[in-house]
């Protein structure tokens, strides 16, 4: 991570809140793997690799440095894609050609699902959102939160949470309590 000038402060704290929404999700998910687990962990650490080359693309550019860094050359092929994939669609709204492409592998939509969200909730790089209690009932997943502000909370709602009702057949919630 140092090497490619990760904000490791904001790296850690997404993979922390990223394994958090995975144990309460992981019935729903399909994803009862330690592996998944793992990949989840890597790729929220690796998501912002990308800063490195350009801020402006930097999903792309994480996506491509995770394939073809020295650092991971010994990787299986599929761990490196599979890790590299959730890099890249953990920014910008999901067309739907990017939702299909997900949907092929619901694993991967899942995994995909929880990086942003975890991604969003820490959007300020600032690591001040705790996840209190996480409910899950037929119809929703609803987050308790606190140390979440207005814009981040207006973007996770709006961009962030895109895919998660694919991938888990629950509408996203989350309540700020201050």
């Amino acid at each position: 991570m140092q090497k490619y000038q990760v904000d490791r402060p904001h790296a850690v704290y997404v993979a922390q809140l990223s394994l958090q929404l995975y144990d309460a999700l992981i019935g729903f998910s399909g994803a009862r793997n330690n592996l998944w687990r793992e990949y989840l962990e890597t790729a929220a650490l690796l998501h912002d690799a990308g800063y490195f080359v350009n801020k402006k693309a930097h999903h792309k550019h994480s996506q491509y440095l995770i394939r073809h860094a020295r650092e991971t050359e010994y990787w299986e092929a599929s761990t490196r894609d599979c890790i590299a994939e959730l890099a890249y669609y953990h920014r910008k709204p999901l067309s739907t050609k990017k939702l299909r492409s997900l949907a092929q592998s619901p694993t991967r939509m899942a995994l995909s699902a929880i990086l942003r969200i975890a991604d969003g909730l820490d959007r300020c790089h600032c690591q001040k959102v705790v996840i209190h209690h996480i409910e899950i009932s037929a119809s929703a997943v609803d987050l308790s939160v606190t140390g979440l502000q207005r814009e981040p909370w207006e973007h996770l709602l709006r961009i962030k949470s895109q895919g998660f009702q694919q991938a888990f057949h629950r509408q996203f919630l989350i309540h700020n309590l201050r």
